[in-house]
């Protein structure tokens, strides 16, 4: 089923997104032993952007990590992924876990969603921060990059995470101090 949801992941946004191969590596990273639920949690997490409409528009006016926004993205993604999930037959059991880790994957608090959220944060300052100081940072302003960036580091439970992760964060902090 991972392979099925990769296709309907990369279909959705029309194109393959690196974030989220790189997300699930790093989830077999800080836990080695994952399954395929893990997986799917971690590669669908962000499934909700490819039919969202938060635009440059949108983020000028909220925080890029406005409590709302992320409350609908997780719920939406949740739902979205469950969707797809029934109509493949996929578990009922594992399908509720998958739900579960894509509803919590920007705030956590299970173990499992705690892990995706990590491996979330991780993939994003490998991947995604550097390219956001050109897409969110002039449009938008320092200050709201920063405030980003913080939530993104702030937010990871492990020590192992942080301890990857820290390098990443430093990096593009300095490099939007520098650029903005």
């Amino acid at each position: 089923m991972f392979e099925e949801v990769k296709i309907f992941v990369d279909d959705s946004f029309k194109e393959v997104i690196p974030h989220f191969e790189r997300t699930v590596y790093w989830l077999k990273q800080l836990k080695p032993n994952v399954d395929e639920a893990m997986e799917i949690a971690a590669y669908a997490h962000d499934i909700e952007r490819a039919f969202g409409r938060a635009t440059i528009e949108f983020w000028k006016t909220h925080a890029l990590n406005d409590s709302d926004y992320l409350k609908n993205h997780q719920e939406k993604g949740a739902e979205i992924i469950t969707k797809f999930l029934q109509e493949k037959g996929y578990p009922k059991k594992d399908t509720k876990r998958i739900a579960e880790m894509v509803r919590l994957h920007e705030v956590g608090g299970t173990e499992e969603a705690d892990l995706i959220k990590d491996a979330d944060s991780i993939s994003y300052f490998e991947v995604n921060a550097p390219k956001h100081i050109e897409k969110f940072g002039k449009p938008l302003g320092k200050a709201k990059l920063m405030t980003k960036y913080d939530f993104m580091f702030n937010r990871i439970t492990s020590k192992k995470a942080k301890e990857i992760c820290q390098e990443w964060y430093a990096k593009v902090v300095k490099e939007a101090e520098e650029q903005l």
